[in-house]
């Protein structure tokens, strides 16, 4: 059965006295909401129509919670950090002022990550260009729901241009809090990239929603090199190493991801080159091969990160790419060395071929094994194409079906399914590192 969703909010069960002596009751206008989920720790977030101090209580026991973390100072966005909590653990938790909680609540829950390097499995969920209150996001969040029901996400991923048209404050609560709320954002953390409709025009500033909503690891909180931005970032989750990038902001100076001399381009190679986990999932808006509302042949951005940011990934040995920006799925073959324009692309890239018996299942060992890039774009928005559509590099192409990726690692294998707002799998693919703990 699909769960319910409707914007909802709560009212603290008590009032808070403000310095009138007048009592005012306190919306929750926001939250709760998970970041920065590490084996040992999480931040919890929320936000008040009133300054409040903030609380939360938590314990593996939904009517235990015996642990405690406040701050007594008042504010509206309340960000709480816990720590000093056991890997891949179920935690129940409420949260509110210093003198009053919301009412526990067994549907409230978190999972702390395993340790890096475990093998128990992991789930990721991942959608872009999906923050608009369409049809196709509504459908894509139902579809998800329904094909979960069995284990949910552990790892939630936004592929950038998270929320329409312009990244604001309004539009982020209406066509992201608004329509996640309820089953999601109380139990799933979410890792974000931002996109060109999250920068809202402010290319070369981070005093943006987009960075006041999200809180991410630049200290290497999460696993990974500090990268003293929350820009871009890395996390492990089990023996999965996440890489988030920036593709449209500008650095200081001006530079952007696809400026081999920036700092952002500096720190990913330090990044890959300490991995030690067997699987490496980069995830950025902007795509290195799309023919769909955008042309990777035409606009000078993906050209320039096809050309000059896929050579280090490849060196690498990263997995798995992960973008959006092009509002249509496009899923390539396992690819190598191809930066020039679409019409050459050749089967002599894809260097690991699927078999007859295993369609869309890839083996690799230890040679260069290649890169499988995934447009997901169609996670709100949809469709559109540009001449040379359907992409030549591309094993399979959808302008049509909106939907949202489902990955499943599970030791020396990945699985992923393209899950489509009608619920229907409409394309899936495998890799299998034929001897586990490869790189």
């Amino acid at each position: 059965m699909t769960m319910p969703f409707q914007r909802w909010f709560y009212l603290l069960a008590s009032v808070v006295t403000v310095q009138s002596s007048k009592a005012q009751a306190v919306d929750i206008i926001r939250g709760p909401y998970l970041q920065v989920v590490t084996p040992t720790s999480i931040t919890i977030r929320w936000r008040t129509s009133q300054p409040t101090e903030s609380r939360v209580q938590f314990g593996t026991s939904a009517t235990k919670l015996n642990q405690e973390v406040s701050d007594s100072k008042p504010v509206t966005d309340h960000e709480v950090v816990l720590t000093n909590l056991k890997p891949a653990t179920r935690y129940y938790y409420t949260y509110g002022a210093t003198k009053s909680t919301m009412k526990a609540d067994p549907g409230q829950y978190f999972q702390t990550a395993p340790k890096p390097g475990s093998t128990e499995p992991v789930r990721i969920w991942a959608l872009g260009d999906f923050g608009n209150s369409s049809a196709t996001q509504l459908g894509a969040r139902d579809a998800i729901v329904r094909t979960t029901q069995d284990r949910r996400p552990d790892v939630w991923l936004w592929l950038g241009d998270n929320a329409y048209s312009n990244g604001k404050e309004e539009e982020f609560q209406q066509h992201v809090f608004g329509v996640y709320q309820d089953g999601f954002f109380r139990n799933m953390p979410f890792w974000a990239t931002p996109g060109n409709h999250d920068y809202g025009g402010q290319i070369e500033s981070q005093d943006i929603p987009y960075f006041r909503i999200c809180s991410m690891p630049k200290r290497g909180e999460a696993g990974g090199i500090p990268s003293g931005s929350e820009s871009y970032y890395a996390f492990d989750y089990g023996n999965v190493h996440f890489v988030s990038l920036d593709s449209y902001g500008k650095m200081d100076g001006g530079q952007r991801l696809y400026d081999t001399t920036s700092r952002q381009v500096d720190w990913l190679k330090r990044d890959l080159a300490a991995n030690k986990q067997p699987w490496t999932i980069v995830f950025f808006h902007h795509p290195p091969y799309t023919k769909g509302s955008h042309d990777s042949d035409t606009e000078e951005l993906l050209v320039k990160l096809r050309q000059n940011l896929l050579p280090i990934l490849e060196r690498y040995n990263v997995d798995l790419v992960l973008g959006g920006h092009s509002h249509v799925y496009e899923r390539t073959h396992p690819i190598v060395g191809h930066y020039g324009l679409a019409d050459t692309f050749d089967p002599k890239y894809i260097v690991a071929a699927s078999n007859s018996a295993q369609p869309n299942e890839y083996r690799v060992n230890g040679k260069k094994q290649g890169i499988i890039y995934v447009v997901a774009g169609s996670g709100g928005q949809l469709g559109g194409q540009e001449p040379g559509w359907p992409l030549k590099a591309a094993a399979y192409t959808n302008n049509t079906d909106g939907g949202s990726m489902l990955i499943d690692v599970n030791d020396n294998r990945l699985e992923a399914r393209w899950v489509c707002t009608d619920g229907v799998v409409r394309d899936q693919f495998s890799i299998v590192k034929e001897k586990p703990g490869l790189r």
